[in-house]
């Protein structure tokens, strides 16, 4: 009897979660049509952004992985001697 109640329950669940979700994204579509233009220019600019960025923070973590590389096979070579 009480596996019945936790297969409902879940069910409940299940649709409760449906529920929200459907009406998350009717609530996302209708801010996605009302947004004003300076919005996704602002959005736009900070994408931009924060590529420019990701892109000046590679080189700096391919050095320190090449750093890391270089340490540990120093450490192999010192530990053999």
């Amino acid at each position: 009897m009480q596996t019945t109640h936790v297969a409902q329950k879940g069910s409940i669940r299940r649709r409760i979660a449906q529920a929200v979700a459907a009406g998350a994204s009717v609530v996302a579509v209708q801010a996605h049509a009302a947004l004003p233009t300076a919005a996704t220019e602002a959005f736009t600019n900070l994408k931009a952004d924060a590529l420019s960025l990701i892109d000046l923070v590679w080189p700096v973590v391919g050095a320190i992985t090449v750093g890391f590389v270089l340490i540990s096979l120093f450490k192999r070579g010192a530990s053999k001697v």
